[in-house]
């Protein structure tokens, strides 16, 4: 339920801001970013498993909830204690880490309990969930510099366009649920569409760091690796915007995300 690969993901991406923002990162500072960047994504995949367990008995019968295997007041319970914990971390980096921990859950909760179903708007809700772990690794060493900004809004776009894509894979269990995605409402090939759009728009700002002198050279390499599968993630899911190739598609960007994070890591160092 916690969806491991996505916790480690986010967790990188605390340490990845705080190596953005500053040549200096004490362990501490470490420690404490990817604990509740961990925790908290923990807790909102643990969320969004109970209130779409009614979906994904049509979407995905075999997951925890809706199998049975696990109960809703266990799930919850689980959700409240890594929440508790991933606050306590955030509060060990200071007040304005766990400002924007707290700003994290609400929009977390708001997307599960109503905006989710507004199809876009809840795609960019839980796009800027992607965004905030590297603004927040930049206020746990006190200092926000436009390459985090740059890179904030590439994950963003990257995002929306993965949870859009995503949707095409659900659109069984979001029609049934009311959840306005753009596939249940506009059909699979608009969907590919606009996913295909965020991908390039993130792949087209990608240059932007190295222009503005924000990164070095070494930034170059994986972020040609990250942009070459966007690319080609595009193409393969224009080419087909079958459910079975926006579910391989939707992995394969977690992938050409990490490799973005590498590039940026490797560009500031």
């Amino acid at each position: 339920m916690m969806r491991l690969p996505n916790c480690v993901m986010i967790g990188f991406a605390v340490i990845v801001g705080e190596f953005i923002s500053s040549q200096v990162v004490t362990a501490r500072a470490a420690f404490y970013g990817f604990a509740a960047g961990f925790l908290l994504l923990a807790a909102s995949m643990i969320l969004n498993d109970y209130f779409d367990r009614e979906i994904d008995a049509i979407n995905e019968p075999n997951r925890p909830l809706p199998s049975g295997s696990v109960k809703t007041s266990e799930a919850m319970s689980f959700a409240l204690i890594l929440t508790s914990l991933g606050l306590l971390a955030a509060a060990n980096t200071g007040f304005p880490t766990l400002l924007l921990a707290m700003l994290s859950l609400i929009i977390m909760v708001s997307y599960n309990a109503r905006i989710k179903k507004t199809g876009l708007l809840g795609n960019a809700f839980v796009s800027l969930n992607v965004a905030i772990p590297f603004v927040y690794g930049g206020l746990a060493v006190a200092k926000l510099t436009w390459a985090l900004a740059i890179f904030s809004l590439l994950a963003f776009l990257s995002s929306v366009g993965r949870e859009i894509v995503k949707g095409i894979c659900d659109v069984p269990g979001d029609t049934s649920r009311g959840v306005r995605s753009i596939a249940a409402t506009k059909g699979k090939s608009l969907a590919a569409k606009y996913g295909a759009a965020f991908f390039l728009s993130a792949v087209a700002l990608s240059a932007l760091p190295l222009i503005l002198g924000l990164v070095s050279y070494l930034y170059v390499p994986l972020v040609a690796i990250c942009d070459l599968g966007f690319v080609l993630t595009s193409y393969s899911i224009l080419a087909n915007s079958s459910p079975s190739s926006a579910k391989r598609n939707k992995k394969y960007v977690l992938v050409w995300m990490t490799f973005g994070l590498l590039a940026f890591l490797m560009g500031t160092l």
